[in-house]
């Protein structure tokens, strides 16, 4: 089946602004960065989550009409704090205070500390992009990925994300979890009845095949050493330069005794500050066509810039409707009748 966009929003809309009474520009920023994963194919980080969200609002771990706060800044950094607010908002904010600075110094950055989960962080990669400007950002989460050679979660999937800019088209976009996504494993268990190998451990700290295991075990970095290496990196731009906890000081998911402590760190980049705007818009171009005209592996599979497949996803999705299982779409307005959202 497939839902219609202004239906997607129209949820958005009921668990944001009726349920959680949070401020039309809040609600703004989390419904579009919401409806905007699910149409370029990022399920897994589109309306299907609304239901976490209305749970660690009667947590305590989000507060939905908290605003951010500007801590410090100089000509090139900001550091805010988002004071549990809704990390779509506190990311949107950050990022552009990041664009501002770099439309007038040629660099922009900006940390977030005490923020809450933020959705698919390339929404925000993409803003800067869409600015004309190179967009970085990371987010850093839960202790739920063990490091390599680890029995025991250290650091969270901690996705890092990039955006390139192209004038009057759709920017390259990529988009990594340092870490294997818990959900997606479970879909994967949930399909075949077991998990792929060298993905998980089980609570005692062995590698498991088992779906149970994901409840009380541990996920593993994505490419072993180089998801550990790069999930340092992420701790280090976010919760380290926005003196934030880090590593095993943040509570793991289940543990809503406290704030979620989530950090966000984003970068825009002025092209117009390096070789120039039109130069750099004409190599990107230029690599574009080299990789258009490269011959593929598989004459079927051709060889395609990152975020390419997801901006012809939101094209079909965008006049088709989100595709959706009906089984999970009955199960996902069931769990948001049981917070009290009608339907």
């Amino acid at each position: 089946m497939r839902i219609p966009v202004d239906q997607a929003r129209d949820l958005c809309h009921r668990v944001f602004h009726d349920a959680l009474q949070a401020p039309q520009a809040i609600v703004e920023d989390a419904t579009g960065v919401l409806v905007d994963a699910d149409l370029r194919g990022i399920a897994s980080h589109g309306i299907a989550v609304l239901p976490y969200y209305l749970d660690k609002w009667q947590q305590g771990q989000i507060v939905p009409t908290a605003e951010i706060e500007l801590m410090s800044e100089t000509a090139t950094t900001s550091v805010f704090s988002g004071h549990r607010a809704l990390g779509h908002y506190t990311s949107r904010h950050a990022m552009q205070a990041a664009i501002d600075k770099a439309r007038t110094n040629g660099l922009g950055s900006a940390v977030v500390r005490n923020s809450t989960h933020n959705g698919a962080i390339s929404a925000y990669t993409i803003q800067a992009a869409r600015a004309g400007l190179l967009g970085i950002a990371a987010t850093a989460c839960a202790p739920h990925v063990a490091p390599f050679g680890g029995r025991e979660g250290l650091h969270g999937t901690n996705p890092i994300s990039y955006a390139l800019p192209r004038p009057g088209t759709d920017p390259i976009v990529f988009d990594l979890s340092t870490g294997y996504s818990s959900g997606k494993l479970k879909d994967l268990g949930a399909a075949s009845g077991e998990l792929p190998p060298d993905r998980a451990l089980n609570a005692a700290g062995d590698p498991t095949t088992d779906p149970a295991d994901l409840k009380n075990g541990w996920i593993l970095p994505v490419a072993g050493h180089i998801g550990y290496g790069l999930a340092l990196l992420v701790d280090g731009l976010t919760a380290a330069l926005a003196d934030s906890p880090i590593g095993r000081e943040i509570p793991l998911v289940h543990d809503t005794s406290g704030p979620y402590h989530g950090s966000f760190f984003c970068l825009a980049i002025d092209p117009g500050a390096f070789g120039g705007a039109t130069a750099f818009s004409q190599r990107i171009e230029s690599l574009v066509d080299q990789i258009a005209g490269h011959t593929a592996q598989d004459p079927r599979e051709p060889v395609r810039w990152p975020g390419q497949r997801g901006w012809e996803l939101a094209r079909q999705n965008g006049e088709r409707g989100i595709p959706f299982d009906p089984a999970r779409w009955e199960q996902l307005l069931e769990e948001l009748r049981s917070f009290g959202v009608t339907t």
